[in-house]
């Protein structure tokens, strides 16, 4: 287990620089402690939905929406991928689709 942004900085190939400035900033402050497994997956995931729906507000061409977009997909497929190292990687790929869907 290890910080967000730890993790996010581990990720291979590394995000285009754009990109990767927005992750950390997305995912929120990191809490002070360790997180993994689940809590991480809901972390990304929850994040992900946040700047999909900060795309959603502004929709067509508009270049602010286009970052926020990329930004989510980015996210979503960061908790896939901290899904999948979970110990129960089916449950952890349910919570992304629980999560991500919003209230």
């Amino acid at each position: 287990m290890r910080h967000l942004g730890a993790w996010l900085a581990s990720r291979r190939p590394r995000p285009p620089e754009e990109l990767a400035v927005r992750l950390p900033a997305a995912g929120g402050e990191d809490a002070g402690g360790e997180e993994g497994g689940a809590a991480l997956v809901r972390r990304l995931t929850r994040a992900g939905r946040v700047e999909r729906d900060r795309a959603l507000r502004r929709p067509g061409r508009v270049r602010e929406s286009a970052f926020h977009l990329l930004t989510a997909d980015a996210l979503f497929t960061y908790a896939c991928e901290a899904a999948l190292e979970d110990e129960d990687p089916e449950a952890a790929l349910r919570l992304v689709l629980e999560v991500g869907a919003g209230p």
